[in-house]
C-alpha cells in the first residue's frame, strides 16, 4: 500500500468515525465537539463534515446550523439495507399477527457478532416508551431475544460472547453471573422461549423465542415487550406460546425442518398468527 493509499484510508476511516459518533450521539454536533470527542483536529473534522454533507450523510441542523447530525442518505441507504433483507420480507405478516394478538410492541432482531440488532419493530395501539428503535444493538444476556438465541448456541459460542462482551447490568435485575446465566439458558431451553424480567430496561419486560435457519442455528428472534404494570410475569408467561409459535413459523419460511424449540418444550406449530 503506497503511502497516498494509506492517507486515503486513514481519511475514509475517520469519515466513519464520524458518521458512527453523530450516529451515538443522537443530537446535533459542531465540528469542534466531533473533534473533541474523535481526538482530531478541528478544521479536519469540519472538512469531513462539509464532504459528507455534499453527499448527504450528514446535514446541518436547523435551529443551530453550525451543528450536524446524520443526512437522509443514511436513511435511504438503510432502509434499502432492511428491505434486502430475507428474514424481515419473510417474518412480516406473522410479527402482525403476533402484534394483533399480544397488543404489545413486537421486535425481531438478528444476530451481530454477539449483539442482538433490531431490523424491524412494529407498534401497538397502546402507549409504551422503549428505548428500542431499528437499527439499534443490544446485550444478548439481559434481553429476551438474546437469551433466547443464546440458549440455542453452542456452549462454547455462548462462552466466547461472554468473554468479549462481559454481563454488564444495565438494571439490578440483569444477570451479571455467568453460573447463573447458564441456569437461566436451561430454563429457556425447557420452556422454548426466554423472558426479560426487567433486566434490560426499568419498567419493561419482554418475551422472546429464537429463529433458526436451515440448519438449525439461532440467527434472530422475536418478542413482544410491554411495560411490566400492562405485561406482567404471569401475562408474559401466558404469551409465551404465541411466541414461540410465531418464531417456529418464521424459522420453517427460512428452511428450518428440524424439530423446533417449541417442538422440543413439548408444543406444535399452530400457525394461527399470521
Amino acid at each position: 500500500m503506497t503511502e497516498q493509499t494509506q492517507g486515503l484510508t486513514l481519511t475514509v476511516m475517520k469519515a466513519m468515525d464520524i458518521l458512527d459518533c453523530l450516529g451515538r450521539a443522537q443530537t446535533p454536533l459542531a465540528a469542534s465537539e466531533l473533534g473533541h470527542r474523535l481526538k482530531m483536529p478541528r478544521s479536519t473534522a469540519y472538512r469531513l463534515l462539509a464532504t459528507l454533507s455534499m453527499g448527504g450523510y450528514v446535514a446541518q441542523d436547523l435551529e443551530n446550523p453550525e451543528k450536524y447530525r446524520l443526512g437522509f442518505k443514511i436513511v435511504e441507504l438503510a432502509s434499502s439495507l432492511l428491505d434486502s433483507i430475507e428474514l424481515r420480507q419473510q417474518a412480516a405478516p406473522f410479527l402482525r399477527g403476533l402484534r394483533d394478538h399480544a397488543n404489545e410492541v413486537v421486535h425481531l432482531v438478528a444476530l451481530d457478532n454477539g449483539r442482538v440488532a433490531y431490523i424491524d419493530k412494529l407498534e401497538c395501539s397502546q402507549a409504551v416508551r422503549m428505548h428500542s428503535f431499528i437499527g439499534r444493538q443490544g446485550f444478548l444476556h439481559c434481553t429476551a431475544v438474546g437469551k433466547a438465541m443464546l440458549a440455542w448456541l453452542p456452549e462454547s459460542s455462548v462462552a466466547r460472547i461472554v468473554d468479549q462482551h462481559g454481563l454488564p447490568a444495565l438494571t439490578a435485575h440483569t444477570i451479571t453471573d455467568a453460573a447463573a446465566l447458564h441456569r437461566e439458558l436451561e430454563v429457556v431451553r425447557r420452556q422454548g422461549y426466554a423472558i426479560d424480567n426487567l433486566e434490560n430496561e426499568e419498567g419493561i419486560r419482554c418475551v422472546g423465542a429464537p429463529i433458526l435457519n436451515h440448519e438449525g442455528q439461532p440467527v434472530a428472534a422475536l418478542s413482544v415487550s410491554g411495560p411490566s404494570f400492562r405485561l406482567t410475569l404471569e401475562r408474559a408467561e401466558e404469551l409465551g406460546q404465541a411466541v414461540r409459535s410465531t418464531a417456529c413459523s418464521v424459522s420453517r419460511q427460512l428452511g428450518y425442518r428440524g424439530q423446533s424449540p417449541e417442538e422440543q418444550a413439548g408444543w406444535v406449530e399452530t400457525g394461527d398468527l399470521q
